[in-house]
């Protein structure tokens, strides 16, 4: 069981996710064990993150390999992009009989209009990309919770304006945080982030964000909760101070 989130902001593409895998016979689950690393970084150039088997996970991420190295991918809007990967994945998984179902993708990478994030649909595996109308995106079991969470924060922090590298990990961190408190058994801490974003040399990297900065971005989100939560002295005049919720 995974939880997964993307959001496409304005200059670059913000994804995290849990770190739980449950081991077990088709619906039949047997265990959950920490998960090193959900997130690939594909060429320093994409990002990807699947939900579903992870065997097939490691195919999805070769085809990327494979079609970056022929340059198959070079200078297509997002949507070819899209087009492509999906033909290629869906032909590879057809040579073994997987069953629609069995795998979904979030995959941030650079296109030909810029930094890009495509959801490759679960149930079938068809690209979507992330347009200004639609920026952020929720995968696996906990996505009934996350998605209530990053509509409240695109209410309360963006409204119909895009958000930027810093909000984007703002959201990311804070949405997790709590879905892994509140989602059901299978999701767990600690969360990993990765992003896509313009380097000195001006071509887009991608790359993991380390335990420090992932710790930095975690104590902002429990300052913004703190912050929430002392709403409630304006209502009520009280002057206790309101704690943070346990980690």
């Amino acid at each position: 069981m995974t939880l997964i989130v993307g959001i496409r902001c304005s200059d670059g593409v913000v994804i995290s996710s849990d770190s739980a895998m449950t081991f077990g016979v088709g619906r039949a689950h047997t265990i959950v064990q920490p998960f090193r690393q959900k997130i690939e970084i594909i060429d320093d150039r994409v990002i990807l993150a699947g939900t579903g088997s992870v065997g097939l996970g490691q195919r999805f991420a070769d085809t990327i390999r494979e079609s970056r190295s022929s340059n198959a991918l070079e200078n297509l809007a997002a949507v070819d992009v899209g087009r492509h990967l999906a033909r290629a994945a869906i032909i590879d998984l057809q040579q073994t009989g997987a069953a629609p179902g069995a795998y979904g993708a979030l995959v941030a990478l650079p296109c030909a209009a810029g930094p890009e994030l495509i959801e490759f649909a679960s149930d079938d595996f068809q690209p979507e990309v992330k347009a200004d109308d639609n920026r952020y995106v929720s995968i696996g079991s906990g996505q009934p919770v996350t998605d209530p969470l990053l509509g409240l924060f695109r209410r309360v922090f963006w409204g119909d304006q895009p958000p930027d590298i810093r909000d984007g990990l703002l959201a990311a961190t804070m949405v997790l945080k709590l879905a892994c408190e509140m989602a059901p058994a299978g999701v767990s801490a600690p969360i990993h982030l990765a992003m896509l974003q313009r380097g000195s040399a001006g071509d887009y990297r991608a790359r993991r964000l380390s335990r420090e900065e992932l710790s930095e971005h975690e104590n902002n989100a429990d300052d913004a909760i703190r912050y929430f939560g002392a709403y409630r002295q304006t209502l009520t005049g009280s002057e206790r101070s309101t704690p943070l919720p346990p980690r």
